[in-house]
């Protein structure tokens, strides 16, 4: 008849950083095996290892197995410990092990930290990969618009001067000379347009668009870009309302600039207006000292989707009434207001018009400024 062998603590955990400790019925250590950690003989194991607190069942069992996560023995020993509890079937002894754990916990951390790392950074690739793959679309998008914005005009200069330069038996009246004439100037200064907010929207985009401030009259602008407004083609039959509030104080800005934001608001709220409508010039002091330039039509308005294409570089609603142009307009006029820490803000709804609104801050009026 074979014996069974005993467990030995001292072969098992000789050079090893694990402190065995056997306990009676009661859970009192009757032996400790190692000095890793400070274990009291003649008091209860659950005094110095909490996380035996509520196990007696199963610890009571004859062929109790179990292993613990790792946790900590408490405040005397903040190293993390892995905790297993074993019977010895030759003598009935219940062990307790104490396995440090330090080492591995340490690796376990790094491992955790290295994947919210990974996470972290796959998460801002995604973003980056996404707002590339945004900026292609938005480039694809305004190449094919532009490529037909400047196709237009080119043939109308191109058709016009081929006309004009073709030798004829019969001279053109003078009347269809003015026609083709006005028809070549006016299609030679859209694209002179076209290119100046491409160079424009370059210039914002990498930083350089620079303004060049001084006092300037914000209602004098105003009168001037009205007027300018209303020579537009697609001004015909729409009423450009403008009432000054009152004496308004003097603006620091860059005037052109200023002209260039107001023009453009004004070129599209024409745009989505017919005849007979009307668009209107608004401007105020608000509570805090700012003062607001507000551009208000009462043509179709936009949904949020239709807006926040709109305000990208390159952007083109779906709406039809707002399809014409090159899609630059916003985006410049948003650049041009951060260039003087101004805050531009658009309120639109489908069917309730668009107002569109620049704040300039009060330390750029000249009635808080000396």
């Amino acid at each position: 008849m074979s014996s069974v062998s005993s467990f030995d603590a001292h072969i098992i955990l000789e050079g090893i950083r694990i402190v065995a400790v056997r306990v009676d019925e009661d859970l009192i250590v009757n032996e400790v095996v190692g000095d890793w950690c400070d274990i009291p003989v003649g008091e209860d194991v659950r005094d110095t290892v909490p996380a035996l607190i509520g196990m007696e069942e199963e610890l009571a069992q004859e062929v109790p197995y179990l292993q613990l996560p790792f946790v900590s023995l408490g405040m005397q020993h903040e190293q993390p410990v892995a905790i297993s509890v074993q019977r010895d079937t030759g003598t009935g002894h219940l062990w307790i092990l104490l396995r440090d754990v330090s080492e591995e916990a340490s690796v376990q951390e790094r491992l955790v930290h290295q994947h919210n790392s990974l996470a972290i950074a796959h998460k801002e690739l995604s973003a980056a990969r996404d707002a590339v793959l945004a900026a292609d679309q938005a480039k694809t998008r305004f190449l094919a618009n532009i490529s037909h914005e400047l196709r237009t005009p080119l043939n109308v200069v191109i058709g016009g001067a081929s006309i004009l330069r073709k030798p004829r038996k019969t001279p053109l009246s003078n009347e269809d000379v003015q026609a083709f004439s006005d028809d070549i100037h006016d299609c030679g200064v859209l694209l002179l347009q076209l290119v100046d907010d491409l160079i424009d929207l370059s210039r914002a985009e990498t930083g350089n668009l620079t303004i060049y401030e001084e006092w300037c009259n914000p209602s004098a602008i105003i009168t001037e870009i009205i007027r300018l407004a209303r020579g537009l083609p697609e001004a015909q039959g729409v009423d450009i309302l403008y009432q000054p509030n009152g004496s308004e104080p003097e603006l620091f800005a860059d005037p052109r600039r200023v002209k260039q934001i107001l023009l453009n608001l004004l070129s599209n709220a024409v745009k989505v207006c017919g005849p007979g409508s009307r668009v209107f010039i608004e401007t105020a002091i608000v509570e805090n000292g700012d003062m607001t330039i507000t551009v208000r039509d009462t043509g179709p308005g936009m949904s949020s989707e239709d807006l926040t294409i709109a305000l990208e570089p390159f952007g083109q609603p779906n709406a039809e009434t707002r399809s014409r142009g090159t899609g630059l307009g916003l985006a410049i006029v948003a650049r041009l207001a951060d260039l003087h820490q101004a805050e531009f803000n658009i309120v639109t709804a489908p069917g309730e018009g668009l107002s569109a609104t620049t704040r300039f801050p009060s330390r750029r009026l000249s009635s808080l400024n000396g």
